[in-house]
């Protein structure tokens, strides 16, 4: 799906957090350290709902091209062997990174692509402790 606005930016940064979030509590059940990247994905969605609620409310239509949402789509089965868990959370974390990299680079509003810079290298540290 293409991202062709702001709005649909910030809505599917928050999806993926979400997602995250869920995948990891789930899959924390049979790696325990998985939830750890649980809290840290939640922290992250509060920041990014922060951010929406704070003053970009006119940026939400601005016109965005080049971001595809099928780029970053990562398949997730958090009733997966301990090894599988760990595959799909290295490849989670660095689908992810290169998501908010590429958006920070398209975004109109500097301090959000500073923060979605801070959210890649978040990811980008998280794929060494999985």
């Amino acid at each position: 799906m293409e991202l062709g606005t702001f709005g649909a930016i910030l809505r599917f940064a928050m999806q993926i957090e979400e997602q995250s979030a869920a995948f990891y509590e789930a899959a924390g059940k049979v790696v325990p350290s998985l939830q750890e990247l649980a809290q840290a994905a939640r922290k992250r969605l509060a920041r990014l709902e922060q951010a929406r609620r704070e003053g970009v409310a006119e940026m939400i239509l601005e016109s965005i091209t080049g971001l595809d949402s099928d780029a970053y789509a990562v398949t997730l089965n958090p009733q997966a062997e301990t090894a599988a868990l760990q595959a799909q959370s290295q490849a989670l974390e660095e689908a992810t990174a290169r998501f908010y990299r590429d958006a920070a680079a398209k975004l109109p509003i500097r301090e959000v692509a500073r923060l979605f810079q801070r959210l890649a290298q978040e990811h980008e540290s998280a794929v060494h402790k999985v």
